[in-house]
């Protein structure tokens, strides 16, 4: 949905005229009106400094009221700039002047303002006090300018509160008081603010006629804080009714007369609005960029009321480009903040997100319930929009749990209200339900007239966020007719949508979130290419994200570092991460006694702020590098042209009932579908790991058997592996968690396992095959790492085993000498690099996972995966030998976006190596020295030059065979991920061709 229409009300604020006597030159009261003139015309920036000016004059001349008059205006500009502090100082100063000489009307003047200061800080409270002190002394003072200024601005608190009816009542009562009192200004005003009432509850074309009349009077009088809010209030309501591009016209108008008055708070609000309307467009990567400076801008004033609509917009974005873990925790602070205020229109905004949540991790009871909470507050405060998205919201969560019949009752309901109010967006939505209802009674004709009735309605303003939900789900109607053809046509649309938005993405965790949950569409299109008989159009598909998802950043890893103050920005925000991580540390290690509880609490929240700053920053810093990329296509040809004939690729797909395999070789391409349902085979896969754990037992043979008919059997029945000794695999998914090297080659768990048949390498995607690598130009062949903080025990072994056998072209930085900037500084100039230490992932700041290094002046001793990303390594072969180097940043099912992209290991690949040898569990300290010996010796000169992927199955091998460690859970966690590479000549290492 757009932008929280409670936002509108917030900026549309009333002001008093100050009125006065006549006084001598050369300072006189007919300069301060002139001041003030001014102010109205072209906004607080422009008038302050000459308010500033004539307060000073005023006091040196002796004229206190006057002087308390001046700085009155100060205040109220600073408030209006957002610098809510000197506001305060200002305004409580005049306030004293004027009750100390019995200036009444002038006190109320300054009480006003103090009450909109308070407003806009959330204390509502303390608002409403002020505005009905300044109503009664303008009352009793017979000031109808003044009353009707402050019924106004306490009906602004009300409509924050959710109480529309008293809201709209003093509203009329501020109309009656501007009556005979010539204020247009105030009469604009609260026109303005009866339209926010009729626009928070959804009805934009009542609210429309207020807007436009208050525009009109704020044209007339030139104010240009009144054009910057009925202009941006009217793009509100065309945003609501879903005509997007004239809502961006008039949020650029309202920006531009925000940004000339220098008004920050409308600026920011204008933002907002504009970033959402960009949403609706799927320019995603612009709308994050411009909620990024509201928000920032409103912590920085103070803003709190306006700030929780900001998170509220933000963890929107975020649901929207597939970061789930950002999205909830935006949500959670927006829905706790505006509980503990009384902003009841946030609460029900975020219930309703707090449900989407919940639906995207399939807990659609847990959803319903968050739905079926908005929908009873959006009936009770009369909010039709909100009313409306519940009403969908809860069609989607009672599809899934089985009740067609509630589903269809929201789903009507829902389209009525949406049609009868001109919510255009939101009728589509409501048709497209309709539509997947229909479909889930096999009812496909009616189901592609209500497709088609949803494209009708937004065709003049199309939303790709919805259009390509719109195309999927005419192709699985086009299915059940039996139109494969063009089902075809249809999920190739989708699929190009879905494209469209994310390639305008410029930040690299967001380009794999945006996917994360269209998947379907591209394993359908597999599926359906393979029924038609279309093997080579399948493989290309399955390529097609794999490819761009990789080799977009791969051929832009030498991106261009940022302005100065960009990277000195980085900079400082690392800094104030580390010492807040420092701080809570200290905290934690003392005794409970002397812990300040208040103190971690703090801390801790601070960190997490400091880190989602942090995360931004890096993202908005890596993001000004972002080259444009060609179609990555799917190169079978030239992948085929690089497989020897002893070698095979598979590359898997998995579906929700059916798994895909490719089998590729260098003269023919084969698919094998299977009916494989894909939770069954994540439950497999999680409890073959888990078994694996337990060195005395063999249970883990028999699930391990199971997978193996699944996902290797089929290949090897057709004998489409036959001759074949080395295979790459191209995993998908939870595959991507499953040590192929232990699956019983013949799917009987006394057969020989998988790695004792073939040499076995993993890709990334298909196409890295036929990548040319640079090859290494270094004499320097390896330099192994072993800080002491890792607190492995064979650590420091293993490394000096390891550079000893590639003396005397190797070096060894261990213990206190293992520092990150010693790293940094040599990495990339060796061909292989051996870290021998822990890994650690942040899920919530995914380019904040890293490896621990050691410490010193320059740098923390955490090489964090964006210090990676921009290393420029030579080495074609890195090593982590530490725990879990090979997973992502998330296990099995919390996995944040982009999390393929960030891991460690593609973060090596991404860095320039040609592969990674990393780890899929916590390994065995001991047992890994002996296999990394094992390995780098195989990659020996003196050994005959094997190739990595033959000496790590070598390795894996004599392991298997040996007494203390032929149990899989010590050798099976390693995997090769990359190219594979062979020794070329003494202490380099090339890419294979």
């Amino acid at each position: 949905m757009g932008l929280n229409c409670r936002s509108a009300v917030l900026v549309l604020l009333a002001f008093l005229c100050a009125c006065g006597g006549a006084w001598a030159q050369p300072v006189t009261e007919a300069d301060l009106r002139s001041a003030e003139q001014q102010y109205r015309a072209e906004g607080a920036a422009t008038a302050l400094p000459e308010f500033e000016r004539l307060a000073k004059q005023y006091a040196g001349q002796g004229d206190a009221i006057l002087a308390a008059r001046a700085e009155r205006f100060v205040g109220e500009s600073h408030w209006r700039l957002g610098d809510f502090e000197r506001a305060r100082l200002h305004l409580e100063s005049a306030l004293a002047v004027f009750r100390g000489t019995g200036e009444r009307l002038q006190e109320a003047r300054v009480l006003n303002v103090l009450g909109l200061l308070e407003w806009d800080l959330g204390n509502y409270g303390q608002a409403i006090e002020n505005f009905e002190h300044a109503s009664g002394i303008g009352q009793s003072e017979g000031d109808a300018r003044l009353a009707g200024a402050t019924l106004n601005n306490t009906a602004l608190v009300y409509d924050e509160l959710g109480d529309y009816d008293r809201s709209l009542a003093l509203y009329e009562q501020a109309l009656a008081r501007y009556e005979g009192a010539d204020f247009p200004r105030g009469e604009s005003d609260t026109l303005g603010n009866i339209g926010g009432v009729y626009l928070l509850l959804g009805r934009y074309d009542e609210a429309l006629t207020y807007f436009r009349k208050a525009l009109a009077i704020s044209e007339s009088l030139q104010l240009a804080a009144g054009m910057s809010i009925d202009n941006g209030n009217i793009a509100l309501c065309h945003l609501g009714m879903g005509e997007i591009d004239t809502a961006i016209g008039h949020f650029d108008i309202a920006l531009e007369r925000a940004r000339d008055a220098g008004m920050r708070k409308e600026e920011a609000l204008w933002q907002r609005g504009k970033a959402n309307a960009l949403m609706y467009k799927g320019h995603l990567d612009q709308s994050l960029v411009l909620h990024r400076q509201a928000l920032a801008a409103y912590e920085a004033i103070g803003a709190q009321g306006l700030k929780l609509d900001a998170l509220h917009d933000m963890g929107r974005l975020h649901l929207t480009l597939g970061d789930l873990l950002a999205a909830d925790r935006y949500f959670q602070q927006a829905l706790e903040e505006a509980r503990r205020i009384g902003q009841q229109q946030v609460v029900t905004a975020n219930l309703l997100a707090l449900g989407d949540i919940q639906y995207r991790y399939e807990q659609f009871e847990q959803a319903a319930e968050h739905y079926a909470q908005a929908a009873m507050r959006a009936d009770e405060a009369g909010e039709l929009n909100y009313r409306v998205l519940s009403l969908l919201s809860l069609a989607r969560a009672n599809r899934e749990l089985d009740r067609p019949e509630a589903a269809s009752g929201d789903a009507a309901r829902a389209l009525a209200i949406a049609r009868d109010n001109g919510y255009r967006h939101l009728e589509a939505e409501a048709h497209f339900m309709q539509g997947e209802l229909a479909r889930d009674r096999s009812r496909m004709t009616d189901a592609l007239d209500h497709y088609a009735e949803a494209r009708s309605v937004i065709a003049s303003e199309p939303d790709p966020g919805l259009l390509w939900q719109v195309h999927y789900g005419a192709a699985q109607a086009m299915i059940g007719l039996g139109r494969r053809l063009e089902a075809v046509a249809e999920l190739q649309a989708a699929a190009t949508l879905i494209e469209s938005v994310r390639e305008r993405l410029k930040e690299e965790r967001f380009k794999a979130g945006y996917v994360h949950d269209k998947y379907q569409v591209y394993i359908d299109l597999v599926r359906l290419q393979l029924e038609l008989g279309r093997t080579g159009d399948a493989f290309s598909t399955a390529e097609r994200l794999r490819a761009r998802n990789f080799f977009e950043q791969l051929e832009s890893t030498a991106l261009p570092v940022g302005p100065r103050s960009g990277r000195q920005r980085v900079f400082a925000l690392r800094e104030r991460v580390r010492q807040l991580q420092k701080a809570l540390a200290e905290e934690q290690e003392l005794p409970r006694p002397d812990r300040r509880q208040r103190a971690v609490e703090t801390f801790s929240r601070e960190l997490l702020l400091a880190e989602r700053e942090y995360q931004a920053a890096l993202d908005e810093d890596r993001g000004k590098g972002a080259v444009e990329m060609a179609d990555a296509g799917d190169g079978l040809a030239e992948l085929q042209d690089r497989l020897l004939p002893d070698e095979a690729l598979l590359e898997y797909v998995v579906g929700e009932s059916h798994l895909m395999v490719f089998v590729v070789r260098a003269n023919r391409l084969e698919a094998i579908v299977e009916p494989l349902d894909s939770r069954n085979l994540a439950a497999r896969i999680d409890l073959v790991r888990e078994l694996v754990q337990d060195t005395a037992s063999e249970a883990w043979a028999m699930p391990a058997a199971g997978l193996s008919r699944g996902l290797i059997g089929p290949a090897m029945e057709t004998g489409l592996l036959a001759g074949a000794r080395h295979l790459y695999l191209v995993p998908h998914g939870i595959l991507n968690l499953l040590p192929f090297a232990l699956l019983p080659a013949d799917g009987d768990p006394d057969s020989p396992v998988l790695v004792e048949r073939f040499t076995l390498s993993y890709l990334p995607a298909a196409r890295l095959l036929a990548h040319d690598a640079e090859p290494t130009r270094t004499d320097r062949g390896l330099l192994a790492l072993a800080p002491s903080r890792a607190r492995l025990r064979y650590a420091v072994d293993e490394a000096r085993d390891v550079s000893a056998l590639f003396e005397p072209r190797a070096d060894l930085l261990s213990g206190p000498a293992a520092t990150e900037s010693a790293f940094k500084s040599a990495a990339g100039a060796y061909a292989m690099l051996h870290l021998s230490t822990h890994a650690y992932f942040n899920a919530d700041s995914p380019l904040l996972s890293g490896l621990e290094l050691e410490a010193d002046d320059n740098n923390d001793g955490q090489l964090e995966v964006h210090e990676i990303l921009d290393l420029p390594l030579q080495a074609r072969l890195v090593t982590l030998s530490a725990c879990e180097t090979g997973l992502g940043s998330g296990w099995l099912n919390r996995q944040p976006a982009g999390d393929d992209l960030v891991g460690l290991t593609r973060a090596f690949l991404l860095a320039g190596s040609g592969a990674v040898l990393a780890s899929l569990w916590e390994v065995d300290d001991r047992s890994t020295v002996t296999l990394m010996n094992g390995f780098y010796r195989g990659l020996k000169p003196a050994a005959g030059g094997a190739d990595a992927a033959a000496s790590l199955a070598l390795t894996q091998r004599d392991l298997l065979g040996s007494d203390d460690y032929n149990h899989p859970y010590y050798w099976a966690p390693f995997v090769l991920v990359g190219q594979n590479l062979r020794l070329q000549r003494p202490g380099e290492i090339f890419a294979r061709r």
